[in-house]
């Protein structure tokens, strides 16, 4: 019990010094959302990127590779894709709710 209280004063302890409590839950909630809107835009559960025992491990190659994606959702989004104009670049954009995106052109769009 007191091994325990003394973690959580340690852990909102460090928060405090770089940011207040409710910042850090508030931002904690809104990674959160986002996370849980990637996992449906490609049909999978947090494990798939994730080691759920330490959710900043980044030892996965698909939490590599998603993080190297999010980069590049980001850059369309600051290039154009806003949806300001036209649509708002997402994961969904490209993945269809897949892990691995259909990259094959249909066959009504290939020439004659």
């Amino acid at each position: 019990m007191i091994f325990s209280l003394l973690s959580v004063l340690f852990f909102v302890g460090s928060i405090t010094s770089a940011e207040s409590v409710p910042k850090f839950v508030k931002k904690e909630e809104n990674i959160r959302e986002e996370m849980v809107t990637i996992s449906r835009e490609l049909g999978v559960t947090c494990t798939e990127c994730h080691n759920v025992q330490n959710f900043t491990d980044n030892s996965k190659k698909s939490f590599k590779v998603g993080k190297e994606h999010m980069k590049l959702t980001q850059m369309l989004k600051e290039n154009g894709f806003d949806g300001k104009k036209g649509p708002t670049a997402t994961c969904y954009m490209c993945h269809r709710g897949k892990l691995m995106p259909e990259y094959k052109e249909p066959q009504s769009a290939q020439a004659h």
